[in-house]
């Protein structure tokens, strides 16, 4: 819970990226009965979803850190998401060039396929060896593992139990809150114990009229006494269900394995794992 905290404290969240390519032509198919099975229906190989998202933190009201801004596309398996192109950025933070916490803040792509994740640029981009661009890097996340945002809607035990559990149902906005001991069990893990399990996540999830997620904002409050009260949020959203998508793997003969540089990469955590441990 300590490097999700510290993970969320300096915006380097990671996933992945690629070259993606698009058209909007869905299969066919006749309408859903439910959220989920909306869902399931989008899980076609070579098909996914444009993904947009906005975080910030802020202590006692007060921003304490930059807004992270992250945007790409996730390419769809049979059974979910299976690659990820995605961007990460900051703003609201000023750096000089040769500030040693510069490339922490600088643009971040990442490339998730095939149980492979790329990464270039930000803190990737210092010490290359000649003709490398990219970065293998170690602990590989789940490509549907997006960002800040704690609410994997691509899970659908997740969006199943999010959708039962809201309190308030209008206009498609579905609104409540989970503890992050309930998210995590929903998402296949274990109970969080202690003061962290007890943390309570809003949501609120938009469904457009095919019953597709197109939004979902959440925001997570922490009270460290003296500290403040701390609150991370998430808004992120999703356009171009089922267009067509393919991410490839950059050339190998740009890639430069973390394990050969001299210089040390951090792995790439993934959110609900960090959270129970």
């Amino acid at each position: 819970m300590r490097r999700l905290i510290a993970a969320a404290a300096l915006t380097v969240s990671v996933v992945a990226v690629a070259t993606p390519a698009f058209a909007h032509t869905a299969p066919a198919s006749a309408a859903p009965k439910n959220p989920v099975e909306a869902l399931k229906k989008q899980f076609v190989a070579g098909h996914g979803v444009r993904i947009s998202e906005t975080s910030t933190m802020t202590t006692d009201g007060k921003s304490s850190g930059p807004v992270g801004r992250m945007t790409g596309v996730l390419e769809f398996g049979k059974s979910g998401v299976v690659s990820s192109d995605l961007t990460r950025r900051s703003k609201g933070v000023t750096v000089k060039p040769d500030d040693e916490f510069a490339a922490l803040f600088s643009p971040t792509r990442y490339v998730s396929v095939k149980g492979q994740t790329y990464a270039k640029g930000g803190i990737y981009a210092t010490d290359l060896p000649e003709g490398k661009k990219w970065v293998r890097v170690p602990g590989t996340p789940e490509a549907s593992l997006s960002g800040s945002q704690m609410i994997n809607i691509f899970d659908t035990t997740v969006l199943k139990t999010v959708l039962k559990g809201a309190k308030s149902v209008r206009g498609g906005v579905y609104k409540g809150a989970i503890t992050l001991s309930d998210l995590s069990k929903a998402s296949g893990g274990s109970a969080v114990k202690g003061k962290f399990g007890k943390i309570k996540i809003a949501y609120a999830v938009t469904l457009n009229a095919k019953q597709l997620v197109t939004r979902v904002t959440s925001e997570a409050k922490m009270d460290f006494g003296l500290l403040g009260v701390m609150s991370m949020t998430a808004d992120t959203r999703f356009t171009a269900w089922g267009s067509k998508v393919s991410i490839v793997a950059p050339p190998e003969a740009e890639v430069v394995d973390a394990a050969d540089l001299d210089s040390e990469v951090p792995d790439l955590p993934s959110v609900l794992t960090e959270a129970t441990q």
